[in-house]
C-alpha cells in the first residue's frame, strides 16, 4: 500500500495520543457502507480511527461517528430545502465539523487520495484537492501551535 500520510511519522509527539483501527475493522467499514475506501483514508483510520489525537481535532471523524455523520448530512441536506446536490451511496461522509459541515469523498471515483468535498447549506464544493492535503494542513496547524513551524 502506498504511504500517503508517511509525513506524519516525523512528528509522533505532536499527534497526541491517537488510536487506530485494525485491517479487519477497515474491511468491516467497507462492508457496512458498501464502498471501497481510498488508501489515504485507510491509512488515516489505521492511525486515528478510534481516537483522533490532535489531527482533525474539531471534527467528528472517528469511525464510531461514521453512521451518525451520514445521518446528520442527509438531515442537513433535507433541512436546506431545495438543493441541487444529492448524497449518493458512494459519497463517504468521513467527518463533520461542529454539526454544520460534512466532509466526504466520492468512492465511485477510483482514487487512492481523492479530493475532499464539504457539504454546507445544501451545497457541495471541493474543500481540498486530496485527503492527504487535508491531513497535511491539519498537521501544520498543530505544528504552528506547538511552535515547530513559525506563524
Amino acid at each position: 500500500m502506498a504511504k500517503y500520510l508517511d509525513f506524519l511519522q516525523q512528528y509522533p509527539k505532536h499527534l497526541g495520543d491517537p488510536q487506530g483501527v485494525s485491517e479487519d475493522d477497515i474491511k468491516e467499514i467497507e462492508r457496512q457502507f458498501n464502498v471501497k475506501l481510498p488508501s489515504a483514508y485507510m491509512e488515516f483510520i489505521a492511525i486515528f480511527g478510534k481516537k483522533r489525537g490532535r489531527i482533525l481535532r474539531n471534527y467528528s471523524c472517528e469511525v464510531a461517528y461514521l453512521a451518525q455523520n451520514r445521518k446528520d448530512a442527509l438531515k442537513a441536506l433535507r433541512d436546506a430545502g431545495n438543493s441541487a446536490f444529492t448524497i449518493t451511496d458512494q459519497h463517504f461522509i468521513f467527518g463533520q465539523w461542529q454539526g454544520f459541515s460534512s466532509y466526504f469523498f466520492d468512492c465511485a471515483v477510483p482514487d487512492d487520495d481523492p479530493p475532499v468535498y464539504v457539504l454546507d447549506a445544501g451545497k457541495a464544493d471541493v474543500f481540498k484537492t486530496s485527503f492527504s492535503q487535508l491531513i497535511r494542513e491539519e498537521l501544520n496547524k498543530v505544528l504552528k501551535f506547538d511552535g515547530v513551524i513559525k506563524k
